[in-house]
């Protein structure tokens, strides 16, 4: 009779001989690969934030490094109600910089043309086929709508609006009502512009009550009122008359584009300017400061000491020690605190206010230094007074944000040392989850030794006891 489970045949609990056995075999070194795994697992976790923080530099650096950027203008206008401006402005970087008064005399406007009375919409308009030839005045634009024999006045409005090579006329039927009720057609057109004065042509006289201009004796029955006529809009800059066939105004201030919405009140210009772009300038840099730190913050939480526990747990940060860390720490605060720019001007952020504090993070100094002022007056009266030098501080071949991107680029771009080093601990992760498979089926084949091991003692013991028993019973003891 075979022994199913070790022990029956002895009565010994060797099944718990063998569990305990394999598991002092098997707890210290498990022990010692799951603690290897969690410190790559650590590892790469922080790498990865340690790169996503690096990146979120990108967008700062990249305007600051940036001389078309840094050297870029902004229009201002002092609108009284932002949300229903007179006129709005846009400047290029080589736009001059000056102040003016602007005032918005007329809008563009395109050509409003009305027909005469006709009985309904369903009314003949003519016999025989035709064509209608829509243009403006200067020839630049036209199209060709025609009009088959018979065609009633919803006929024509609907051939118009539905011309693929409309430029821009709509076509509409007003019917008036009350006790005369008649039905007009109107043509609006959306070129504005004196030159782009809307005519309408034919080649069938039945057709000049549906044109601008006639082709038989009698008058063309559309008409186009003083009033609806095409027109240029016009403002005053600075008392100088300014046109444009558009709503929108470009290089009459030179490099400037001048975009106007609503009339100005009478003799009450509105006053606009053309700038650096120091409020965009002032945000790249608030935007840099947070990443910086962001980045900072990220590489201390990495790197920090603390203590380890009573049971001898290390609780410091996992990439302590680390030399690729230790070189990005390195290489930023090495340009971050150095000098850049012109000698004897703007050559450091200490001089637009920015200071370290204790964690190595920048901030802009609460201190006032003598008629400086505090770091955030240092950095405004810098912006107004040497723009040139704080653009050349960060942008300037060896400017801080040109340098320091083209260290982003060289840690946290795709293929960069931070992935490469990434890619390194994977490697090392895979090495332990294979060691650990290696450690499994060790185990297994410790136990199944200390099974057959200790079931031969179990079998042996039971013979034993077998034979034991038979000899008492010869004896007469049983």
């Amino acid at each position: 009779m075979g022994i199913s489970s070790l022990g029956i045949g002895s009565g010994l609990a060797l099944d718990d001989l063998v569990f305990q056995l394999v598991q002092a075999e098997r707890a210290p070194r498990l022990q010692a690969i799951e603690k290897r795994q969690e410190q790559a697992r650590v590892q790469i976790s922080a790498l990865g934030s340690l790169r996503s923080s690096m990146n979120a530099l990108r967008d700062p650096l990249r305007t600051l490094s940036d001389p078309e950027r840094m050297q870029g203008r902004a229009a201002k206008v002092e609108n009284p109600d932002e949300d229903n401006p007179f006129f709005t402005m846009e400047s290029s970087r080589s736009a001059a910089r000056g102040n003016y008064n602007i005032e918005v005399l007329e809008l563009a406007r395109g050509t409003r043309a009305q027909s005469g009375a006709f009985v309904n919409a369903d009314e003949k308009v003519n016999e025989s086929a035709g064509n209608l030839t829509f243009a403006t005045a200067d020839g630049e634009k036209t199209f060709n709508v025609e009009v088959k024999a018979g065609a009633k006045l919803s006929d024509i409005a609907s051939a118009i609006n539905n011309s693929k090579e409309n430029f821009g006329v709509a076509a509409s039927i007003i019917n008036t009502g009350g006790a005369n009720p008649e039905t007009r057609l109107v043509f609006t057109s959306t070129v504005t512009g004196e030159a782009k004065e809307l005519s309408v042509t034919n080649d069938n006289a039945e057709l000049d009550r549906v044109s601008t201009q006639a082709t038989g004796p009698d008058p063309a029955g559309m008409e186009i009122r003083a009033e609806d006529r095409s027109r240029d809009a016009r403002i005053s800059i600075d008392g100088i008359m300014a046109y444009s066939d558009t709503n929108r105004f470009e290089n009459v201030i030179q490099n400037t584009a001048i975009i106007v919405e609503r009339l100005t009140e009478e003799d009450k210009p509105i006053k606009a300017s053309v700038d650096f772009d120091k409020a965009g300038v002032r945000s790249a840099i608030n935007s840099f400061v947070s990443a910086y730190n962001g980045l900072i913050d990220q590489i201390n939480s990495a790197t920090r000491y603390r203590p380890a526990t009573e049971e001898g747990e290390s609780r410091s940060g996992p990439l302590i020690g680390d030399s690729l860390v230790r070189s990005i720490q390195s290489s930023f605060s090495s340009i971050v605190s150095g000098s850049a720019g012109q000698p004897g001007g703007v050559n450091t952020l200490f001089q637009i206010g920015l200071t370290f504090d204790n964690e190595g993070k920048l901030r802009f100094s609460s201190d006032s230094i003598g008629d400086q002022g505090t770091g955030r007056q240092r950095l405004n009266r810098a912006l107004e007074e040497n723009f040139d030098q704080v653009s050349e501080l960060f942008s300037g071949d060896n400017g801080i944000a040109s340098r320091l991107d083209k260290l982003v680029t060289q840690y946290g771009q795709s293929g960069g040392l931070i992935q490469a080093r990434t890619q390194a601990v994977e490697s090392q992760q895979q090495q332990i989850r294979n060691e650990r498979e290696a450690f499994d089926r060790y185990i297994q084949s410790f136990e199944d030794t200390q099974r057959k091991r200790f079931a031969g003692l179990d079998k042996m013991i039971a013979n034993l006891n077998n034979s034991s028993n038979m000899m008492f019973a010869q004896m007469g003891f049983m």
